[in-house]
């Protein structure tokens, strides 16, 4: 896959014309640590996907077809890994020479490499609407939780790739890409998820290209617009996320949802 593929598959909000993406997530007031983490100190969590409750996140195959040219290419990349380990060039050569004798030398390898970094890979999710009643109900303690929409014109949201949902299980390609390619594997998941419509940003820590404290994205004040609280949500818990709200530098539309009379829908009412 060229970057032109990627960029048409993975797009930015912007590029698919979307101006915000929607965060759902439960709340409680004997634990407001995360809503603290996000309002007060303005970073935006970004879970390990062995955290995630899709069990194939984080586990790219290897598909070992390397032959001719492409297995000269492997192997120099495999050379110049060395090399820019502190090897030189002729006993990186001779080292990667002698392995390539092992057939399994090239997958575990990969295997190792690849591992390393999709588990260290950080990931947020969004998707592309507030009145989902899935994610109201699985993603927000059943319509109890919060929705909140984010800035998608502004970074690091503005960063988001669309996810795809495909039938064809996520491939490790090597040499991985010097570019966002290399998150591929990352951002396609299994056609039943389809209905999510999701948006990801990831980064790994230590990564420069963008804000971290190497767990979460750091955040304008700016890129929060809109808090949805929902048609169930606790008078205890609904009082202790205003207050902290209030304290801190966002400054979001806050919306009361409610279920609608006639319908399976949801409305909102501004509040402030």
């Amino acid at each position: 896959m060229n970057i032109e593929e990627f960029k048409k598959i993975h797009p930015w909000p912007d590029q698919s014309g979307l101006s915000s993406l929607f965060r759902f997530m439960p709340i409680s007031a004997k634990n407001t640590e995360f809503v603290e983490h996000l309002f007060l100190k303005k970073k935006l969590y970004h879970s390990l996907s062995s955290g995630f409750n899709d069990p194939f996140e984080g586990k790219p195959h290897f598909n070992m077809e390397a032959k001719g040219n492409k297995h000269k290419a492997i192997k120099q990349h495999l050379i110049n890994v060395a090399r820019e380990s502190g090897m030189n060039k002729k006993d990186a050569t001779t080292l990667i020479t002698n392995s390539l004798k092992d057939p399994q030398f090239i997958p575990n390898s990969i295997s190792e490499a690849t591992n390393k970094t999709f588990n260290e890979l950080r990931i947020c999710s969004f998707t592309t609407d507030n009145d989902n009643l899935l994610f109201w109900s699985h993603y927000a303690n059943s319509h109890k939780g919060i929705c909140i929409e984010f800035d998608a014109s502004i970074m690091p949201i503005a960063f988001a790739y669309k996810v795809d949902y495909s039938e064809i299980y996520p491939q490790i390609t090597y040499p991985i890409p010097p570019d966002e390619r290399a998150f591929r594997p990352a951002l396609v998941k299994a056609k039943v998820w389809e209905y999510e419509n999701e948006y990801r940003t990831m980064f790994i820590p230590n990564f420069k290209g963008l804000p971290t404290d190497g767990e979460s994205l750091l955040l304008d004040s700016c890129t929060i617009t809109n808090v949805y609280l929902g048609s169930e949500i606790d008078d205890e818990d609904k009082n202790v996320l205003l207050d902290i709200i209030l304290k801190s530098d966002f400054n979001p539309n806050i919306w009361q949802a409610s279920l609608a009379k006639t319908s399976f829908s949801l409305q909102y009412k501004q509040l402030n």
